[in-house]
């Protein structure tokens, strides 16, 4: 299957190897999206029969042109299918059951969530947020706003942005009030933690690109000279709260003003799906663990296996060893021997010493090569001492 090819509808079948290959050419989003699956069903897939998938990161590294590791494909477990049936996410999926009977005890156990129509005694983190305007008005510097990616010069709250506080002030304090901890990076970006489980959002105003005058001195730059308008991002009357990731089982992440109500109307929904998801982002991490777990063990059971394959041939090896010196032994006393019968005279002289002498030599080597000139029990003391790295050839 080619990983850029649109969605598809139908189940596909495709060997370990082949699914493999396939999330080790492209991120794993676009063959999860060929498959008709959410990246995080393929991951789940992955994880299932045993494939390895690229490190965090790796997709990054390597288009910078940094070195990145790439792991080969383990042997099919004992009792695994090595063929993989994928079935695609009918579009538009409802919430899983396990996820609706959480959506139902979170309802129950929270209140109809209320926003006020004023902000009283804020949140501490929307608290900082009024303070941190208030500061940069009385500076009265620009400031770089990353939504618009323009510089500004700050001003009062919009009405939009006072929706905005008010709505997450009520949300903040209602998770809080169950047990959920809420904090802000230093990128300013909200999250909610319970346990290992982190979740983060956002609450935003929808923005649209328009068409804006150019200023005097615009009109001026050579960029500029051919038009008589510049594009720029401008805020809506329109509210989004969207989740920033994956939640599990099919739980919904984003909400929005429209014809059925605004996020202030919604905002119980938004809470009670928040607190649907903890257990379930909980257990879904426990089995990735359980499975990590499963999968560290057949790995250190095949490592153990190949380090003892290793030093079984390194044994034999030392093995081979000594019956090569036991045969050159017996080699060369046959041939000591041939050499004193056929040679009449063993007085000769040859470089100083008689070939008598010389033959007496070739006879001592010959013994000393052969490992029975010891305990033959040394033999298997060496191979004992053999270990994997005995020989650096392998």
């Amino acid at each position: 299957m080619n990983p850029d090819v649109e969605r598809s509808d139908a189940p596909t079948s495709l060997t370990r190897q082949q699914l493999y290959l396939l999330v080790w050419q492209k991120p794993i989003s676009h063959p999860a999206r060929a498959f008709g699956l959410s990246g995080h069903d393929l991951v789940k897939i992955c994880d299932r029969f045993d494939i390895p998938r690229p490190a965090p990161g790796h997709w990054q590294k390597l288009a910078v042109g940094k070195v990145v590791e790439t792991r080969a494909l383990p042997p099919v477990p004992s009792g695994m299918a090595e063929t993989i049936s994928i079935v695609p996410i009918p579009r538009g999926r409802a919430a899983e059951p396990e996820s609706e009977r959480e959506l139902a005890t979170a309802r129950d156990r929270t209140k109809a969530l209320q926003v006020a129509e004023r902000l009283v005694r804020p949140h501490p983190i929307i608290a900082g947020w009024i303070a941190r305007r208030e500061k940069q008005i009385r500076k009265g510097e620009q400031i770089y706003d990353r939504r618009l990616k323009r510089l500004v010069r700050p001003s009062a709250f919009t009405p939009q942005e006072r929706r905005r506080h008010r709505m997450l002030d009520a949300l903040l304090k209602a998770l809080e009030a169950q047990k959920i901890a809420v904090a802000e990076s230093e990128r300013l970006e909200l999250f909610a933690t319970s346990g290992r489980e982190r979740i983060e959002f956002q609450l935003r105003t929808k923005l649209q690109q328009v068409r804006r005058p150019l200023t005097a001195d615009e009109r001026d730059w050579h960029s500029y000279r051919d038009r008589d308008h510049k594009l720029e991002l401008a805020e809506t009357d329109i509210l989004i709260f969207e989740v920033k990731g994956w939640l599990p089982g099919g739980l919904r992440r984003n909400w929005q003003d429209g014809r059925k109500g605004t996020v202030e109307t919604m905002a119980g929904d938004i809470l009670a799906t928040l607190l649907a998801a903890f257990p379930l982002m909980a257990v879904e991490r426990e089995q990735r663990e359980k499975a990590e777990e499963r999968r560290r063990i057949e790995a250190q059971r095949r490592y153990e296996l190949e380090q003892q394959r290793k030093l079984d041939e390194n044994r034999f090896r030392c093995l081979l060893e000594h019956a090569g010196r036991w045969r050159d032994a017996e080699l060369a006393r046959g041939f000591v021997a041939a050499l004193r019968a056929a040679i009449p005279d063993p007085t000769v002289i040859i470089d100083d010493q008689p070939v008598s002498e010389w033959l007496d030599w070739a006879e001592a080597r010959a013994s000393q090569h052969d490992p029975f000139a010891s305990d033959p029990l040394d033999v298997f003391d060496t191979i004992a001492d053999v270990t994997n790295w005995t020989y650096r050839d392998r």
